[in-house]
């Protein structure tokens, strides 16, 4: 199947031609396929799954059954489009893409949109906006990639296949396992993202690659390296009691760091945005490359919810790991 054509002097934006069985190279005019037409909306890239065409325009995504002889359109899906072919890739859960809107994936069954996990938005829509800001101000859309890491069931999503200004964040990567996203900044460990960028595809190693400026291939690499800029934010734990009054006695942090690690570590409480460290001085100790588990006492009162927040307080080395969070805790009686 081929899309948005050049056929007999005249640009077809909107039709697809297959080919005939065992004849890839071959598109007869009459073998055409028109899910929609004069939408004034163009094919941008087409992929498939399982049985499963995925038509992407630039506002809107027709689901195309191909299991029998005579194709038919299953599903269009709005505001799901995309608009450049590098804004889609195939991992071995389904078919990932990104727009301004958010990052999809169809896994044969469902359209699922990753930036929310059980009703809940994972990332605000005013932080994605600003992602895909070129000037981070809202005001100028850039055009987003996405690639898939295999060895590590990840996705990589970049603000843009341009080259482009410094501000940050440049790139997000979600965890399909874990389900989880985390930020990327422009500085040495990312530094082939502000640049020109070709699609992102896998090697022969299944490695995820692809080619910038004048030509030079790079190899994505999540080596873990020092970094001074250090920052996690957990999620709002509410113990599944968000309308109940909770005491906060102890956190029980298990980690290690090979060095003094340079991290304090703050808590918040009810969603709001006051942050207090319960770190001595220094925070996290060395432990000399082994894992070592710190009771931190807690002093805030009925908490309804609970966020704890590390942060580099110096340049945290690069083998600096957390491996559980522990929060001692009693709910409180309603009166």
């Amino acid at each position: 199947y081929i899309g948005n054509i050049f056929q007999n002097h005249q640009v077809y934006g909107d039709r697809m031609i297959k080919s005939p069985t065992n004849k890839f190279d071959t598109f007869p005019e009459s073998n055409f396929i028109d899910a929609s037409i004069q939408d004034g909306d163009d094919i941008i890239k087409l992929e498939e799954y399982a049985d499963r065409l995925l038509q992407f325009k630039k506002n809107k995504m027709h689901l195309i059954n191909i299991s029998q002889n005579l194709e038919f359109l299953e599903d269009t899906f709005m505001h799901k489009g995309v608009s450049h072919p590098a804004a889609t890739c195939k991992t071995d859960f389904g078919i990932a893409w990104v727009n301004k809107h958010g990052v999809y994936l169809y896994n044969g069954k469902d359209v699922s949109n990753l930036l929310e996990k059980k009703g809940v938005q994972i990332i605000k829509e005013s932080e994605w906006t600003n992602f895909l800001s070129e000037d981070k101000d809202g005001v100028t859309e850039t055009t987003p990639m996405i690639g898939y890491v295999p060895k590590k069931r990840q996705l990589i999503v970049f603000d843009d296949v341009k080259d482009r200004s410094d501000a940050d964040p440049r790139m997000y990567l979600y965890d399909i396992v874990t389900q989880s996203w985390s930020t990327g900044a422009h500085n040495d460990s990312y530094k082939n993202i502000a640049v020109s960028k070709t699609n992102a595809t896998t090697d022969w190693n299944a490695d995820l690659i692809y080619m910038h400026t004048a030509g030079q291939v790079v190899r994505w690499d999540d080596t873990s390296k020092e970094t001074s800029t250090f920052s996690f934010i957990t999620r709002d734990i509410d113990f599944k009691s968000p309308g109940q009054k909770k005491r906060i006695y102890k956190v029980l942090i298990t980690y290690k760091s090979d060095g003094a690690s340079y991290v304090d570590v703050y808590s918040a409480k009810n969603r709001i945005e006051t942050w207090t460290e319960i770190t001595d001085a220094g925070g996290l100790i060395d432990t000399g490359g082994d894992w070592s588990t710190v009771e931190l006492d807690i002093t805030p009162d009925n908490i309804y919810s609970f966020r704890l927040k590390f942060e580099s307080n110096g340049t945290t080395p690069a083998d600096f790991e957390i491996n559980d969070i522990s929060i001692l805790y009693r709910l409180k009686g309603t009166r």
